[in-house]
């Protein structure tokens, strides 16, 4: 029963460091012991919930609440680290959960449910911790902590074990933590970049490293030059005439200082600051690195076993919880935000892997595009109706979008493969999209309730209308065509 305001024994657990120093250890050598390790278990899982949890969702707008906040994020971090260097924790829970999965979903009892649950949660808790560059203090092609979390849960093989659950039937009730689970895994990655990956590196990734290096240390040799002292005082900066900028004279302007100053001159200094706005809704970071060679191989080797394996199934079940569960007035708002980046993150992985309209048929449906644009229109009212809670609704909405535009580019990838089935597919889709007019209006209706208070990233509302635009030409150019054939058939 902590104190819900400062949250005091929370964070004197965490400074004393009772989860280094007892908790991991008892749980690795006590994890045959059901009583005990359930105990430790579910301690473990309270103990590394997001700091963003306590505060109900939102950032605590008082001094001592983002101080407290601060200090519980603070030692989020603390715990991550501990699972890095206490690895051997995620055999052990990959034992026990494997021990459980093998029971039948039918005779399993109430608490190997609850405790095959728990250690998801508790996967989640760690993989939620954000990224801290400056603490960590690495570069791209480096392993960060989050990359060491991943390649021992890779080792461990509970990477293979929530790949079942994705893929499986029987596993419905855990879908919503997998499919959080697989969006923290690939949380920093790029899609590009991953989908380049090859056991060797190219001759342009090579040249494009090279040529950074190169960058960087002449940046760094124009710094020190830059920072060399001089011989005479700084008082006598001299006179030095800025060529073909005119002063209040016509003349060329004369400046009375030393070199650097003159070298940083700065016109707008002395104009006055526009003050900020702060209705606007204030953009979320996204964190993204090029991680290390060898976790991109397997990143890239997994987002292909989803693909082949579990992305239709998924797409399909996790539908039907949520629609399920939205009758029943059930689960968290941010489970469709994880199906949308699903629908997004791996219809563009399959598009730059190269196209395979069969891997992600469930996505490319005429169900699964209704679904999309009727959570775009939803989170558009629900940010002008809910306007406390905008900046979580402007983030679902987002997602939309570029979940919407992913599906017009897989579209457009589809007409280029030479099969008279797809072909037909393509026009039922392009006549739903275009003709339809829920679908139809859906972005002139965005861009006429644009309002830069409620929307952010603007781009991807102009990205999703130029693919929608690119995609309504094309068909009818195809339209064009046929009817010019059949004139220069009946005439000539």
């Amino acid at each position: 029963r902590d104190n819900p305001d400062s949250h005091e024994y929370r964070r004197y657990m965490g400074h004393k460091k009772v989860v280094q120093t007892d908790l991991l250890p008892m749980l690795i050598n006590y994890c045959n012991n059901p009583e005990l390790s359930d105990v430790l278990l579910r301690l473990l899982v309270n103990l590394t919930n997001p700091a963003l949890l306590f505060f109900r969702s939102e950032l605590p707008k008082d001094h001592a609440g983002r101080r407290t906040y601060l200090d519980l994020l603070e030692i989020s971090h603390t715990y991550k680290e501990a699972f890095v260097k206490n690895s051997d924790i995620w055999s052990a829970l990959a034992a026990r959960l494997q021990k459980i999965m093998e029971i039948d979903v039918s005779l399993r009892m109430e608490e190997q449910s609850l405790v095959l649950e728990r250690i998801l949660v508790l996967i989640r808790n760690v993989l939620q911790v954000p990224a801290n560059p400056q603490h960590e203090k690495i570069v791209d092609n480096d392993i960060s902590i989050h990359d060491q979390i991943l390649w021992a849960l890779h080792g461990s093989g509970l990477l293979e074990l929530i790949l079942y659950i994705l893929s499986s039937q029987y596993e419905n009730q855990y879908y919503l933590h997998a499919l959080e689970i697989t969006f923290l895994i690939f949380r920093e990655q790029n899609v590009e970049t991953l989908a380049d990956s090859s056991v060797q590196r190219s001759t342009a990734e090579k040249h494009a490293d090279e040529q950074a290096l190169i960058t960087a240390r002449r940046l760094e040799a124009a710094k020190k030059l830059q920072n060399l002292p001089t011989a005479r005082h700084s008082r006598f900066g001299g006179t030095y005439v800025y060529r073909n900028l005119k002063s209040v004279s016509d003349r060329d302007l004369i400046c009375h200082k030393p070199l650097e100053r003159i070298l940083e001159q700065d016109f707008s200094r002395d104009k006055k600051k526009i003050k900020p706005n702060f209705r606007l809704i204030r953009d979320e970071e996204k964190y993204e690195r090029q991680s290390a060679f060898c976790i991109r191989l397997f990143l890239r080797e997994f987002c292909i076993e989803i693909l082949t394996s579990a992305f239709n199934n998924l797409i399909r079940q996790v539908r039907r919880v949520l629609e399920r569960n939205h009758v029943n007035n059930e689960g968290s708002g941010h489970d469709q935000s994880y199906l949308l980046w699903a629908i997004r993150f791996f219809l563009e992985f399959n598009r730059l892997n190269g196209f395979k309209l069969d891997l992600v048929s469930e996505a490319l449906s005429a169900g699964c595009i209704h679904w999309i644009c009727n959570q775009i229109q939803h989170d558009a009212e629900m940010i002008q109706a809910d306007k406390k809670k905008k900046i979580n609704w402007n983030r679902r909405l987002q997602l939309g979008l570029q979940a919407y535009r992913e599906f017009l580019q897989s579209v457009q990838a589809m007409e280029t493969l030479d099969d008279d089935d797809i072909k037909v597919l393509v026009a039922k889709l392009k006549s739903n999209i275009f003709y339809v007019v829920e679908y139809r209006e859906i972005i002139l209706q965005l861009l006429l309730s644009y309002n830069e208070n409620h929307f952010t990233r603007y781009v991807n509302l102009l990205l999703m209308t130029h693919c929608h635009l690119l995609n309504f030409i094309l068909k009818q150019a195809h339209k064009i065509r046929v009817y010019v054939s059949l004139w220069l058939t009946t005439f000539f």
